[in-house]
């Protein structure tokens, strides 16, 4: 059954609010007015549970019509799979203590209202999907204060609370990531408040999380005096700062945006204190607000102290080498393997004993003979390494002759690594150089974590500017792209086009054939639109049937040929319904060239006004407003 329209509602709503006996004349009249106009689904009944209104707004979110429901006791139809009360009902019996039955902790007393009460809650039936309503009911007295029904009023608050539920479960799998790194890390908010405080970091600092969580004291784990922590410096953006606390041994990251690397000792961790690499990076929802910043943390102490050591002596090289946990091995001049220790035995799976005093040291890493940064190093040949290396290396800041590169080495394991590795030549007492060592580093753990997190923050700024329907951008991306290309224009005087479209008739169609049908044709104009532009032009999803494309370097004569094939090429496309016969739409285009330095509201109310302009001229046209207010004769 469809809804009731014209005088069908306007008599059904009549007849509904009528039944509010015992309101006045007067007093029925004025809710009649209110809700007729109203825009929030709401509903009303009287003391006997029958439905006296069910506005527009309503039918539109539940599917039923108003002259289906208005005087039956069967809204809850609308909401639940079967007869079971509403909270309207509840409260037009004043059955106030029933509501916690029903509706348990999801209701609360209204703060705005008497004698109202709001709940939220999640109802399956609604949508394609279901969908989350808030809703709020009141009673309805009469002049004596007596109880003569009840409104209900329902709000869908779907969008927000899936955003709401995807925040939490993007913070579960960030606390999940960091409790189950290896790698110790802590994360605080914009106040220096501790959000975060992994269990690898515990064991470093010997600082519980249930101690320091919530307090701003995470720089007491390291420091002796009250000072900022690489993660502090960066939540205030106090980037200047950062060579004051930790001199010339940082750099920005290679690896992350807004993230900075620093190597500090810390003599009060551990026996004799620790070296540790720093890594500290903003963090940022998927809209680009700052919520925090996380700072991880790794023990190179031993690393640190084996580089030294090969400085003074070679003898005292092998032993350290043979019983350090990083993957290194060293070779001679004559790129020979001195030493491939047990780390790297387990890394490359290859035995010391098949590559030292071979040249083979390549195939742990490569599919083909190629140089290692170490054999560069050897042959002196520097202005070598960023053709092996590009963009993936650094000088040393810790030692000279030495060189620091990230890469993926995807002959390694059953997936591939990411390896963190470090070259440097080798001299002995004399500065004469006799070989180079290389020591590597297993980060596939990290790198992974945070190309995942990459990947969901370009997910998630991706959905928050795309329409789901049409994968159109939406109107809030519009926006935005609207006033960079107007500054552009005005900026290289270049010109600019806007086009409004508007589907012919679609409301009508909506009332006809349904919304999954009517969504077929929004879907297919995006798609004709689509595919009709240059990859300089861009689309929106305006609101409802309204979509929009922006055209840069584009003047209003080439914007109405394009915006014509637009229209030819979507009055031709068929839609299949359960018409016997195909059905085909039309739209109405709406054109306008943008005018040097028009604001940018009258350059759209320009377009808005041509596209009227094409509807009330028979639709299924293009109108072009050229510059200033658009004269009757531009039209196609």
């Amino acid at each position: 059954m469809r809804p009731a329209t014209g005088k069908g509602k306007t008599r059904a709503v009549k007849e509904g609010i009528e039944g509010l006996q015992d309101l006045s004349a007067e007093g029925r009249m004025v809710l009649r007015t209110i809700l007729e106009g109203f825009s929030i689904p709401t509903f009303v009944i009287g003391r006997d549970h029958r439905v006296l209104y069910w506005n527009r707004a309503l039918q539109e979110l539940s599917g039923l019509p108003a002259d289906r429901i208005i005087g039956t006791r069967e809204h809850w139809r609308a909401f639940y799979s079967r007869e079971r009360p509403c909270m309207a009902d509840l409260i037009a019996d004043g059955l106030q203590d029933e509501i916690s039955r029903w509706y348990s902790d999801k209701y609360k007393k209204s703060n705005l209202i008497e004698e109202a009460f709001e709940a939220t809650d999640f109802f399956p039936a609604l949508g394609s999907s279901g969908k989350w309503l808030r809703f709020t009911a009141t009673a309805l007295r009469d002049a004596e204060g007596n109880l003569i029904g009840a409104l209900e009023t329902l709000e869908d608050i779907t969008e927000g609370k899936l955003a709401e539920m995807a925040l939490r479960e993007s913070e579960k799998r960030l606390k999940t990531i960091l409790e189950g790194s290896p790698t110790p890390a802590f994360l605080i908010d914009g106040s220096h408040r501790i959000l975060y405080w992994n269990r690898a970091l515990e064991e470093l600092t010997g600082v519980k999380a249930d101690v320091i969580i919530g307090t701003g004291d995470h720089w007491k784990a390291f420091y002796k005096e009250r000072r900022p922590c690489m993660a502090d410096l960066l939540a205030d953006g106090r980037l200047d700062e950062i060579p004051r606390w930790y001199g010339d041994r940082y750099q920005e990251s290679k690896l992350l945006d807004e993230a900075h690397d620093a190597i500090s000792f810390f003599p009060d961790l551990g026996n004799g204190g620790k070296w540790l690499r720093i890594t500290a990076a903003v963090l940022r929802d998927s809209q680009g607000r700052f919520f925090g910043s996380m700072e991880t943390l790794q023990d190179i102490t031993e690393t640190v102290q084996a580089e030294e050591a090969l400085k003074e002596s070679e003898q005292r090289l092998k032993s350290v080498l043979e019983g350090s946990p990083i993957p290194t091995f060293v070779i001679g001049r004559n790129h020979e393997v001195i030493y491939w220790n047990q780390a790297l035995e387990e890394l490359s799976e290859i035995r010391a004993e098949k590559i030292i005093g071979t040249k083979n040291h390549w195939k742990a890493f490569y599919d083909k003979a190629r140089p290692c940064m170490a054999d560069l190093l050897v042959d002196s040949l520097l202005d070598e390494i960023p053709r092996w290396y590009v963009g993936k290396y650094l000088k040393s800041k810790l030692i000279d002759d030495a060189y620091e590169a990230t890469d993926f080495f995807p002959a390694l394991g059953g997936g591939g690594k990411w390896l963190r590795f470090t070259a440097a030549a080798l001299r002995d007492s004399k500065g004469v150089l006799f070989g180079a060592i290389e020591t590597l580093e297993d980060i596939t753990a990290r790198k992974l974590a945070e190309e995942a997190l990459r990947e969901s923050e370009k997910k998630y700024m991706e959905l928050s500017i795309t329409d789901g329907l049409t994968k159109l951008y939406n109107s809030r991306h519009f926006y935005s792209q609207l006033k960079s290309e107007i500054n552009r224009a005005n900026r290289y005087r270049h010109p600019l086009s806007l086009l409004l479209l508007d589907i012919d008739d679609f409301k009508k169609y909506n009332d006809t054939f349904g919304h999954l049908e009517g969504d077929k044709v929004l879907i297919r104009l995006g798609q004709v639109i689509r595919r009709s532009l240059r990859k300089t032009d861009s689309a929106y999803r305006y609101g409802g049937e309204e979509f929009t494309a922006i055209l840069p370097e584009t003047s209003g004569e080439a914007a109405m040929a394009l915006a014509e094939r637009i229209r030819s090429e979507f009055a031709n496309e068929s839609f299949s319904t359960w018409s016997i016969t195909p059905v085909r739409k039309t739209v109405s285009v709406g054109v306008a060239e943008y005018d040097p330095d028009e604001e940018l509201s009258m350059f759209l109310k320009r377009t808005d006004e041509s596209m009227y302009r094409a509807k009330k001229k028979g639709k299924n046209r293009v109108y072009f407003g050229g510059k200033g207010l658009p004269p009757e004769e531009e039209e196609r």
